[in-house]
């Protein structure tokens, strides 16, 4: 049986939401790891970072092409121009892979 919490938010969705829920929560894994991991270093490093786990996750088959979006929508907002620029080039070229 599902906790209380699980319950509660989780009604009136449909199992698509709850797809949703959980790839923006590995999204969100993700970017705290990396965060963690990275904190302090300069922005070439942790643009390495993202593309090595993005690159990696991408041939293994757990990273899509709609998760990298989601991933720049969620980290867009917290960028300035140029840095969401670049983020824009590294996410458009891990789509490639």
């Amino acid at each position: 049986m599902e906790d209380f919490n699980s319950f509660a938010s989780n009604q009136g969705k449909n199992p698509n939401d709850n797809q949703k829920m959980s790839m923006d929560k590995n999204l969100f894994d993700l970017i705290t790891s990396l965060s963690n991991k990275f904190d302090g270093k300069n922005q070439s490093e942790l643009i390495k970072a993202i593309y090595e786990e993005a690159k990696k996750g991408k041939q293994n088959g757990t990273l899509s092409n709609a998760d990298i979006d989601n991933f720049r929508e969620m980290l867009s907002p917290l960028l300035d121009d140029k840095k969401r620029k670049i983020l824009l080039k590294v996410t458009e070229e891990l789509k490639k892979i």
